[in-house]
């Protein structure tokens, strides 16, 4: 799932005019790097998911797989703290000292003036309603986005952490079961190859014809 929200914002933030447009004129630096780690990451998510594919059918493998799956979950979660903090960092000096940041400041202030002149065009009355009804419903709704990066990231992080700890406990499971020596198989009761091959015991001819004619007494 994760796999493929990364990969879908990725295409979003290649393909997306209504996405890329204003990231990457407020922040170009950012945008080009968060657009090339997105993509890295849902692909790095889609490789894992066939290792974990491959650990759970191929039993020579088993624990070489979930070896690789662990180290790939650590190696995903000490990218994600890296980008975090970087795009933490650069955001606050971009917010305190960036030329665009400021234009996205006054684009703001623009916005709450624009509201109240739309409502002056009463020519357009049956337009200008519904793009006050829209701008009204952005801002009511955009700390929302917020919420859900935040949620998402969490679970994400949680799922990390779950995901190494298992993969390092069955990997464990496999080491140690690979090294216990197995039993002899039992011979399969069916197989009297071998018994074909031993002698018969002694006067075994003369007991079976006397049992023989023991029935055949009994019979007639």
């Amino acid at each position: 799932m994760y796999a493929g929200a990364l990969l879908a914002t990725a295409a979003r933030l290649a393909w997306d005019p209504s996405t890329y447009t204003w990231f990457r004129f407020l922040c170009a630096a950012q945008y080009r790097v968060s657009a090339a780690y997105v993509l890295a990451a849902g692909l790095w998510l889609a490789a894992l998911v066939y290792l974990a594919a491959a650990a759970a059918h191929r039993s020579a493998s088993h624990s070489h797989c979930l070896h690789l799956y662990a180290a790939g979950v650590a190696c995903l979660g000490v990218s994600e703290v890296g980008y975090g903090a970087w795009m933490g960092v650069s955001l606050a000096a971009w917010w305190r000292s960036a030329p665009q940041a400021e234009l996205a400041r006054r684009g703001m202030d623009l916005m709450h003036d624009i509201k109240p002149a739309l409502l002056a065009f009463t020519r357009y009355k049956d337009l200008v309603r519904p793009l006050y009804d829209i701008i009204e419903e952005m801002e009511r709704e955009a700390p929302n986005n917020a919420f859900v990066i935040i949620v998402f990231g969490v679970v994400g992080a949680a799922l990390q952490v779950a995901a190494f700890v298992m993969a390092r406990i069955l990997a464990r499971r496999a080491g140690e079961a690979a090294r216990v020596p197995r039993p002899p198989a039992a011979p399969d009761a069916a197989d009297d190859s071998d018994a074909a091959d031993e002698p018969p015991p002694p006067h075994w001819r003369k007991d079976a014809n006397l049992r023989m004619y023991t029935i055949l007494d009994k019979i007639f």
